[in-house]
């Protein structure tokens, strides 16, 4: 197989959205208020989500929007791509202002690429183009004798029916859907998981879907 290819979101994965009243006692590292029981001290401690210990105002011609990031993952997903042990690919609603997230989070845009899957001023491919462009890459590694594996991360777009949908195109290289608790982004655990599907995609099924069992409901899209 060849290496693997990564198609990455960046609000709720990346870019984490830690509830408010979290947020305003100090985030992560101020977490004695909470209650023993309390579910959000299990989610937010450091054993479990990578500590956000960056934030800044992100300038995009739409104005600035804050985002919050962990060096440590970030700089991980980095590294995979800069080691050439991945094809790193922002698929993101922040499609148009890509080069200031590179810039933002410290990484090289000559090994980060930009998927283009819709039209910035009329909206058109919103609602499908990000699915739309997995699927096409699956389609397009069926036909090469040396498949590449997928890793697929977005916290709004990886849920089960889209699971059974590229199960039915029958991938010729194994596809990882990563969907994360958008308040922490990507969590410990899932990076394991990437990790592992990095190092030895053969021993993962045709399609793979993992979503963080804290999961909940949001109404509508966060972020960009």
């Amino acid at each position: 197989m060849a290496k693997p290819v990564v198609y990455t979101d960046f609000d709720g994965v990346l870019n984490a959205f830690p509830d408010d009243k979290v947020l305003r006692r100090g985030g992560q590292a101020h977490l004695d208020w909470l209650k023993d029981g309390d579910p959000r001290k299990t989610l937010y401690d450091v054993g479990n989500a990578f500590l956000l210990d960056r934030t800044r105002r992100v300038p995009t011609p739409m104005g600035k929007f804050r985002v919050r990031w962990s060096d440590e993952l970030t700089d991980a997903l980095h590294a995979m791509a800069s080691e050439g042990n991945i094809e790193l690919n922002w698929l993101s609603t922040w499609q148009p202002f890509t080069a200031a997230l590179n810039e933002t989070l410290g990484w090289d845009p000559e090994i980060v690429d930009t998927v283009t899957w819709y039209d910035p001023v009329s909206g058109q491919g919103r609602l499908t183009g990000k699915r739309g462009t997995v699927f096409r890459r699956v389609e397009a590694e069926r036909q090469s004798d040396g498949p590449a594996p997928i890793v697929w991360i977005d916290d709004e777009e990886c849920y089960d029916s889209v699971a059974m949908q590229l199960e039915s195109l029958n991938p010729t290289a194994p596809v990882l859907m990563v969907r994360p608790d958008d308040r922490i982004g990507i969590s410990r655990r899932q990076w394991r998981l990437i990790e592992r599907f990095v190092d030895d995609p053969a021993s993962f099924d045709p399609v793979t879907l993992d979503e963080e069992p804290t999961l909940h409901n949001r109404s509508g899209h966060i972020g960009f």
